[in-house]
This record gives C-alpha cells, sequence and structure tokens, in this order.
C-alpha cells in the first residue's frame, strides 16, 4: 500500500511540475510585456543647456485631448520649415538629441517633447489614441510658432514613436516628409516575433499584455496604412544589426509605401545608435532628406 501512495505522490508532483512550466513561462511574458509598457517615467537625461543647441528653449502645450505635454523647441532659420521628433517606448526627449542637432546644423527647427506617461509628461501609455492626439496637439502647437511655416513640416520617429508618427502621417497632409525609424510594421507580428521562443504560450499572454494596456492592435497598422502618406516624402531608416526591431520588419513597411520612399540600412546600428555610424551613412542621409522641406 505505501508504494502505492509513494507512486501517486510522484504522479502527482510530476503532473504539478508539468502544469507550473508552462503557467510560469506565460506569468513572466505577460509581466515582461507589462513592464515594458507600464515602466514609471524616468525624467530628461538631459536639460535645455546640456543638449547644447543654440536657441533651445523649454516648452509645454496642450495635446488634441487635453493632456499636458513637455519638451524642448529650437525656432527655424528664415525658410520657416520645422520638424516634430517622436521618441520610443520607455524612452523621453533627451534619446534624440543626436537627430536634434542634425537638423539644426541645417537651419531646421524642431520640436521634441515627452509622450504621455514618459518624461516629464503626465498620464499612462498606450500607444494608441491618446498617442495619436498627443502628435496631433504637437503640430498644432509647432504650426503655430512665430517663423514657422505650415506648409514645412516633417515628422521623425523612432520605434514606436515611428509607429504612431505613420499612423498620423497617413491621415495629417500637414507632415510633407516623415521618417521613421526602427519602426515595427505590425504591433502583433512584432509581439509574436519577440516572444517567439514558447511559441504561443509565450506569445498570446504578451499580447494580452498589449491589449489590457489599451492598444487596439488590429486598428490603424502602419503597413496597412502607410501607402496613404504618398505622395509625401517618405524615409525607412533599420539598424543593420537591430534585433529588437530586425530589417525585414521595416522593410515590410518600406513595401508596404508608395512613392516617393527612400531605404536607408545603417551598419553597424542596432536599434537606436544611428548617429554612431559613419556619418555618410547616417547623418548625410538623414540631413538631406529633410533640407527639402527648405527647397
Amino acid at each position: 500500500m505505501a508504494w502505492r501512495l509513494r507512486g501517486y505522490t510522484l504522479a502527482a508532483s510530476v503532473a504539478g511540475s508539468l502544469l507550473l512550466f508552462p503557467a510560469l513561462i506565460a506569468y513572466r511574458s505577460y509581466r515582461s510585456e507589462r513592464a515594458a509598457l507600464r515602466a514609471p517615467a524616468r525624467p530628461p537625461r538631459l536639460s535645455v543647456a546640456e543638449f547644447q543647441i543654440d536657441g533651445l528653449r523649454a516648452v509645454s502645450f496642450r495635446s488634441r485631448n487635453q493632456n499636458l505635454l513637455k519638451g524642448v523647441y529650437r525656432p527655424p532659420s528664415a525658410s520657416g520649415a520645422a520638424v516634430m521628433l517622436v521618441h520610443g517606448s520607455g524612452g523621453e526627449r533627451s534619446d534624440l538629441a543626436p537627430e536634434a542637432k542634425l537638423l539644426a546644423e541645417r537651419g531646421l527647427g524642431f520640436l521634441i517633447f515627452d509622450l504621455p506617461g514618459h518624461g516629464e509628461s503626465p498620464g499612462q501609455a498606450s500607444w494608441d489614441e491618446p498617442e495619436r492626439q498627443a502628435l496631433r496637439g504637437a503640430l498644432d502647437w509647432l504650426e503655430r510658432q512665430p517663423g514657422v511655416d505650415p506648409a514645412r513640416l516633417g515628422g521623425f520617429g523612432f520605434s514606436m514613436g515611428g509607429y504612431v508618427l505613420a499612423q498620423v502621417a497617413a491621415t495629417d497632409p500637414r507632415l510633407r516628409a516623415t521618417a521613421l525609424a526602427g519602426t515595427p510594421h505590425d504591433a502583433v507580428e512584432h509581439t509574436r516575433w519577440e516572444y517567439r521562443r514558447w511559441g504561443a504560450l509565450s506569445q498570446w499572454p504578451a499580447l494580452f499584455a498589449v491589449r489590457s494596456a489599451g492598444m487596439k492592435l488590429g486598428e490603424q497598422v502602419p503597413e496597412r496604412v502607410v501607402a496613404r502618406i504618398a505622395p509625401r516624402a517618405l524615409l525607412i531608416i533599420s539598424g543593420g544589426q537591430d534585433q529588437l526591431v530586425p530589417s525585414w520588419m521595416s522593410r515590410r513597411l518600406f513595401d508596404a509605401a508608395g512613392e516617393p520612399k527612400q531605404w536607408l540600412l545603417v551598419e553597424p546600428a542596432g536599434h537606436g545608435g544611428y548617429s554612431e555610424a559613419p556619418r555618410e551613412r547616417y547623418a548625410e542621409p538623414l540631413r538631406a532628406f529633410f533640407a527639402r522641406l527648405s527647397a
């Protein structure tokens, strides 16, 4: 009788372990993605002075849905051309300081602001309508600034900032030139790829975390709407060593876009850090792209 009890106990332990393992994988996937989306806002890394850009000043304004947004702004030169810069998930305005400096060298104005729940902007990230309202509010503010020509506005978006920028650019003709860097073509496919190790066991909980954060995954997928940016200019940028948003995702976005469009593969950059590449591989092509706003 004792050996039977020991056998039952062993079988129960094995069965429990077999059930615990997938439950642990699912929980960790959900928690990981949830933490990435709900990460505490980190204060801007750089002060206005530390950007080392003449004419830069701190600004605040309201999104279309009246959320407070904070950022930095540099007015344009005589051309009146200005670019809105949009950071990625978990980031803040300082992340785009290298791109801001490149634009300033060409005499372009720019606005970099912290998205809701990032940097100094209050709120909660959802990567959905609140972010789109933030970008539209930023364009509203930017086109009203003295010296800015509303017909010479552009946008640069990195990672999930590019995801939202693609959605806004598809419907907002004010953006005459749009650059999308390290931008996923589809949030569902990106999440599945990122959590591919254990298949559906890790993918489904991660997708549930994204949905529970407020993102409507099937709406305004960049790969499906990017063609609407045409005939306005589009630049797709990808790091050759990007492991988070691999080049094939950026290429899917590029292939779905209409003309005129440009493809820029930056070697040996990963997910960001493009400015560390030789100038001819990133800085010069990016400046040349936005220089069309001043022409």
